[in-house]
């Protein structure tokens, strides 16, 4: 009979662990959202309006600047596209040497 106790105490203690982490938990979540609902409101207008400033702090490229960005993006693709595409006759190349004794 005591072991029987002894392990129903020890059930009972899991559980309200279980449950003050529960509880330890939301509580903790609302805080948060209390300390959400305390922050001040900000417009959408205000929001624009700060974006909008925001945008003017950036520099933004020329439009010679854009091009030529824009040229190199290109050449780059070029070059990778042609690699892979070499790498990949390569490769196919042979495995069709190795598998069938044919390069294709």
């Amino acid at each position: 009979m005591a072991d029987k106790e002894k392990r129903e105490i020890v059930k009972v203690d899991k559980s309200d662990a279980k449950a003050k982490a529960k509880e330890k938990k939301l509580n903790a979540r609302n805080a948060k959202l209390a300390e959400l609902a305390k922050r001040p409101r900000r417009s959408p207008r205000k929001w624009f309006r700060e974006a909008r400033a925001e945008f003017k702090k950036v520099t933004w490229p020329t439009p010679k600047q854009v091009v030529k960005s824009t040229y190199v993006v290109l050449m780059m693709l070029t070059v990778a596209g042609i690699a892979i595409w070499g790498l990949d006759k390569i490769i196919a190349g042979s495995l069709n040497l190795i598998l069938f004794g044919t390069w294709s």
